[in-house]
């Protein structure tokens, strides 16, 4: 995994010199974006993994629901019209749940928490419509909570991780429009579909 994370980020690294060469310059004027997106998350085994740690010490989990809500901010460098490099934070929303713990009735969360950089590929499709693909870096730090009999429990843990995702942009004018998006983390394994605006300076 290691071996692979090194070769987005030399991939990465070798995109940004090539866009920024006086060749690349010259196709097209640069075009700086920010923008802001939220939508649905699925925080894909975060109950699965707390059902496994509450059973190493003979607890149970009674509920749990890894679905949430989950926003992000991002801003970009379009070097032409095909290819951009992207900066990202995600918030990825929450797990929430209960159950026992050595007998103890306690309440569960978690959250996870991401930024990182991205290469961006875009297919125009015509004025209005875009499809895009992107593959980057991510540094994500996941969060856990118990807390229960008076007493709090956390955790958090930090990792670097692949992000993949493929969307669509709907052009209202020269400088705004809705940007559709799936993404995806690689090891955490957190999902999120979106809807945001993204604005071109």
């Amino acid at each position: 995994m290691k071996g692979t994370k090194s070769k987005v980020v030399v991939g990465l690294l070798g995109l940004a010199a090539a866009a920024a060469s006086p060749g690349a310059f010259a196709q097209e004027e640069h075009k700086v974006y920010l923008g802001g997106s939220f939508g649905s998350t699925k925080l894909n085994g975060g109950c699965d993994d707390a059902r496994s740690a509450f059973a190493m010490f003979g607890g149970t989990v009674s509920s749990c629901d890894d679905k949430g809500t989950g926003w992000k901010i991002f801003g970009g460098l379009q070097i032409n019209k095909y290819f951009a490099v992207e900066g990202t934070y995600i918030n990825w929303g929450e797990l929430s749940g209960s159950g026992t713990l050595i007998g103890v009735p306690v309440s569960i969360s978690g959250d996870a928490k991401s930024f990182g950089v991205a290469a961006v590929g875009i297919l125009p499709i015509n004025d209005r419509f875009s499809l895009f693909g992107k593959a980057g870096v991510l540094n994500t730090t996941v969060g856990a909570r118990v807390a229960g009999g008076g007493a709090v429990g956390t955790n958090d843990e930090t990792d670097t991780e692949l992000h993949l995702g493929v969307g669509a942009l709907f052009h209202l004018t020269d400088r705004w429009s809705i940007r559709g998006e799936w993404e995806r983390t690689q090891d955490s394994e957190i999902d999120m579909m979106s809807i945001g605006i993204q604005y071109r300076f």
